[in-house]
């Protein structure tokens, strides 16, 4: 017998159906038992792959990272090309500044 009965409810079995019932009604007791943790056992494995699966969706991979960190690259080469686009159009403004700045400089004089 797999389940383990007490004594006194053996007894009581016993008692009330006769000892070869008894021993019938807890060998299927048992069978039940194991059918359930069988039954236990199914469930959380299938629990455990629709939860993986659900992660896998949700979660980022390393794909995912390596894809996210190129397009921060490429904006960061984009901000650097109007960086530098900028530092060019305020240096044409500066000496167009400083141009007329002259011309005004010898009108004045």
């Amino acid at each position: 017998m797999d389940v383990n009965i007490s004594t006194k409810l053996f007894d009581k079995l016993v008692e009330k159906l006769g000892k070869e019932t008894a021993i019938e009604v807890i060998e299927i007791v048992n069978e039940v038992e194991n059918q359930l943790k069988e039954k236990v056992l199914d469930e959380t494995k299938k629990r455990k792959l629709e939860l993986r699966d659900e992660l896998r969706k949700e979660l980022a991979t390393k794909e995912d990272i390596l894809l996210v960190r190129q397009e921060i690259e490429t904006v960061r080469q984009e901000i650097e090309t109007v960086r530098q686009e900028l530092k060019g159009e305020i240096e044409a403004l500066r000496q167009e500044v400083r141009g007329e700045i002259k011309v005004l400089k010898i009108m004045m004089f």
